[in-house]
């Protein structure tokens, strides 16, 4: 089958919709599929098996949807499917199949433009989401939509973190949303090391806050993908306790946490948007804000068969091969 992944986000930039569009992109082609991919061109972009396309444009952040129409226009009518990365991408593609994917803030934050959003969708053959929270919210707009496993695939000999959690990890952009602050408190409540993987508005605000409150938590800013994974390696316990939100979108997954238990590290949540769907087996903390609490929950859930179990649910739920399944099989269509 000929497949053409059409998406903004690809690596070397980092975020989610990135990791996603090149672990389907090899799964497909490791799986036999032709496949080529067309994505805003940035420095870097490239070093796959299979053709990689950089499409450019002035104000490409405000009109990307149009130059990948133009880019791809004649093109796509060689592929067979089409899977769209997110749903302002996808509003002026033309392709009988089309498949797209909403992964968080693209669905959780009100449309820019409600028309071309309710386009986007009328047009995909197949909506896919990350969480059933997702399906949810798209269900309330009027549309149906089909759930995917991650593409996250447990690693090679991980280390199974089986001694008290004394090194703790937050991998997230630094904005309001995501909760830093509360992995700030949580850290110096419980007198443990703490690393805060990202960049964004708000860094300058929780290392400020990190020296207020004496908090042990190195901040590494924006590091690579590959970086991250080795970084979550070296610590006891990953969180993600991000807050609920308004214009900006809430959480609709919490990727960071499943790449974590990918590596057999233990991890801890919250109910905001779709993050207790991302935890699993693990903990999931009722009342993030309050430190103390947190800590107490943390300590008492904790155990040395924890960093086995979030594994293990991750190899049973999750992974590429189980991704390029259910975009592949016949009867998700």
């Amino acid at each position: 089958m000929r497949w053409a992944i059409v998406t903004d986000d690809y690596p070397p930039l980092d975020g989610g919709v990135a990791t996603f569009a090149q672990q389907v992109a090899r799964g497909l082609h490791d799986a036999g599929h032709e496949v080529v991919v067309f994505a805003r061109q940035r420095p870097g972009l490239g070093g796959e098996c299979f053709p990689v396309i950089g499409v450019r444009g002035p104000s490409f952040g405000r009109h990307g949807a149009w130059w990948m129409a133009l880019a791809t226009l004649g093109k796509l009518r060689r592929a067979d499917r089409v899977l769209a990365t997110t749903w302002p991408i996808a509003s002026h593609l033309r392709h009988p199949n089309i498949d797209l994917v909403f992964h968080g803030s693209d669905l959780t934050a009100p449309p820019a433009s409600r028309r071309s959003f309710d386009r986007a969708c009328r047009r995909a053959r197949r909506r896919l989401v990350m969480s059933r929270y997702l399906a949810g919210l798209l269900g309330q707009r009027g549309f149906t939509a089909e759930i995917l496993p991650a593409p996250i695939d447990v690693v090679d000999n991980p280390r199974i973190h089986v001694g008290p959690p004394e090194r703790w990890a937050y991998v997230a952009r630094a904005t309001a949303l995501k909760g830093g602050d509360r992995f700030v408190r949580c850290v110096a409540e419980a007198r443990v090391a703490g690393t805060l993987i990202g960049d964004g508005p708000e860094l300058a605000c929780w290392q400020r806050l990190a020296r207020e409150i004496d908090a042990d938590v190195t901040f590494t800013g924006r590091i690579s993908r590959e970086q991250v994974a080795v970084v979550l390696a070296e610590h006891d316990l990953c969180l993600l306790l991000p807050r609920v939100g308004d214009s900006s979108g809430t959480e609709g997954f919490g990727l960071a946490l499943l790449e974590g238990a990918a590596q057999g590290v233990p991890v801890v949540g919250c109910r905001t948007g779709g993050v207790p769907e991302a935890v699993g087996p693990g903990l999931i903390l009722e009342n993030p804000d309050d430190a103390i609490g947190s800590v107490a929950a943390i300590r008492q859930w904790w155990n040395p068969q924890r960093g086995a179990e979030a594994l293990g649910w991750v190899a049973q739920n999750h992974g590429v091969w189980r991704t390029t399944l259910a975009l592949v099989s016949p009867s998700s269509s």
